[in-house]
């Protein structure tokens, strides 16, 4: 969880790679989040866990999309 709170204090795509997560358990791993708005708040964070030597040029930009989707979605303004 405290993955994603730091995702949920930044904005745009934010990337961990290994141990930069904080966590022993995704050491092995990479953590690509991007929070999503309800109304111009943050609320939530979606992401992808994959290997270190995952696609990045593909994983980014269909994070960093798919939490605007959601937060144009969840919007009253849109």
């Amino acid at each position: 969880m405290q993955l994603l709170d730091l995702s949920n204090r930044a904005q745009g795509v934010q990337i961990f790679i290994g141990d930069e997560s904080g966590l022993a358990q995704l050491d092995g791993c990479s953590v690509v989040t991007a929070p999503y708005e309800v109304d111009g708040r943050i609320v939530g964070s979606v992401g992808v866990i994959g290997p270190t030597r995952m696609a990045y040029d593909r994983v980014i930009p269909i994070v960093d999309i798919t939490a605007r989707l959601l937060s144009n979605a969840l919007s009253s303004n849109h």
